[in-house]
């Protein structure tokens, strides 16, 4: 008969504290995100981004979205009726302010494009503005110019300094 016996001896396991800036270093980053938000119990929107860097431990909490995002906002049947998209985002968390650059592109419920380099969300006012120059293109008509605020549904806008206003020939795409 073989006997085995085994020892047990007190293991050290030398943990080593690295010190991080949490100004620099994300507390989470994720990869290939699509994720939805639900508001009184109905999936409303639809986020999705191939980075998503938190700064949870941040002096000021943010998110940043460094290889864009694009929202959307989705009917009963998860169509689509209006979205954003940009090349990059900032979010700020205390503030609730959204900083999205690079070819922001938006399509309202009303079915009106609007482009720019840089617009800012404010949810705690509900209204996007943007000092950057605007191209919108709305039922028969381009409007271009600098200078832009919005309620958050994108559907009533005021354009600051309009530079120009084309009637669209719609004739000419059919």
């Amino acid at each position: 008969m073989l006997v085995v016996m085994v020892g047990c001896k007190n293991e050290v396991t030398n943990i080593v504290k690295r010190a991080t800036d949490p100004e620099r270093v994300p507390t989470m980053t994720s990869h290939d995100v699509q994720t939805v938000i639900s508001d009184d119990g109905r999936t409303r929107y639809r986020i999705t981004t191939p980075t998503w860097l938190m700064f949870e431990e941040a002096r000021k909490p943010h998110w940043i979205f460094p290889q864009g995002v694009k929202a959307e906002e989705l009917d009963s049947a998860f169509e689509t009726i209006s979205s954003i998209k940009c090349d990059s985002a900032y979010y700020d968390e205390l503030a609730q302010l959204w900083d999205l650059q690079g070819n922001v592109n938006i399509t309202n419920i009303e079915g009106d494009v609007i482009q720019t380099n840089q617009l800012f969300w404010n949810q705690n006012e509900h209204k996007l503005y943007s000092e950057s120059f605007i191209h919108i293109e709305k039922a028969g008509r381009i409007i271009e110019g600098y200078g832009y605020e919005s309620n958050e549904q994108l559907t009533t806008y005021t354009l600051h300094r309009v530079e120009a206003i084309f009637p669209v020939d719609e004739s000419r795409f059919h």
